[in-house]
């Protein structure tokens, strides 16, 4: 049986989307059989974010209107083997996701939820960024899945610039998970590639990270202040002031 992770923020544009494609690329490549389901209805964020954009056959649109298996809606991806990706473009019920994710459970180890199917859940990520609008949001959703049932909450802090903590602009990531109250699983650093598409070594391996304490095979979390440090993070920090 899966493991089902509801990832999600109630605050729009703090990475949910990103984070659960980035971690699904990685569990995917430490060997676990992982499902992403896309709950953009809408515009398809996770396949676009994944590289998979128009390559759907059938969506969970056609499952619930019985046109298909729900097997038939996963779409393998054609370069990292163990991911798929499971989308939701159409879906009027959201019901009927529940179903399917409960029907293709025993084909997976890991099964993402980007914010769909809450109720099949075992656990939850909520992403946020270090500014106090996101941290906030993280708050009141922390409360909301935990009224709803969910026991088990994790926090990632994701955009996270060791230049800002130095400065004083921002928190650490240890310092949020402490204000929140809630268990630190990843810390993803900022990354102004991701946007454009392409993703930087560092930022791979702060999802192997996040992939590894996720899967519980160790807690290590990406440093963020490392490359911050001597004469050429001082370097760094004034030309990121000029940004």
């Amino acid at each position: 049986m899966a493991k089902k992770i509801y990832i999600t923020s109630l605050k729009g544009g703090t990475g949910v989307t990103t984070f659960a494609v980035g971690l699904g690329l990685a569990l995917a490549e430490a060997g676990e059989r992982t499902l992403i389901v896309d709950g953009d209805s809408l515009c398809a964020g996770a396949l676009l974010v994944g590289g998979l954009q128009n390559m759907q056959v059938f969506t969970l649109a056609d499952y619930e209107k019985g046109a298909c298996r729900a097997k038939q809606c996963i779409i393998p991806h054609p370069q990292t083997q163990n991911l798929g990706f499971m989308p939701s473009l159409g879906l009027k019920n959201p019901t009927a996701a529940d179903l399917a994710v409960t029907d293709v459970d025993g084909l997976f180890d890991y099964v993402l939820l980007d914010k769909i199917s809450k109720n099949r859940a075992d656990c939850a990520l909520i992403v946020t960024e270090p500014y106090l609008p996101s941290l906030k949001c993280a708050d009141v959703c922390r409360s909301a899945l935990s009224d709803g049932g969910i026991k088990e909450i994790g926090l990632v802090v994701n955009n996270l610039s060791g230049g800002q903590i130095i400065s004083g602009e921002i928190m650490g990531a240890q310092e949020i998970s402490a204000l929140l109250r809630l268990p630190l699983k990843a810390v993803i650093p900022e990354d102004l590639s991701l946007p454009c598409g392409r993703c930087k070594k560092t930022t791979q391996r702060a999802f192997r990270l996040a992939a590894a304490a996720i899967s519980g095979k160790r807690q290590e979390y990406c440093n963020v202040l490392s490359s911050y440090g001597g004469l050429g993070g001082a370097i760094k920090r004034k030309m990121r002031e000029k940004i």
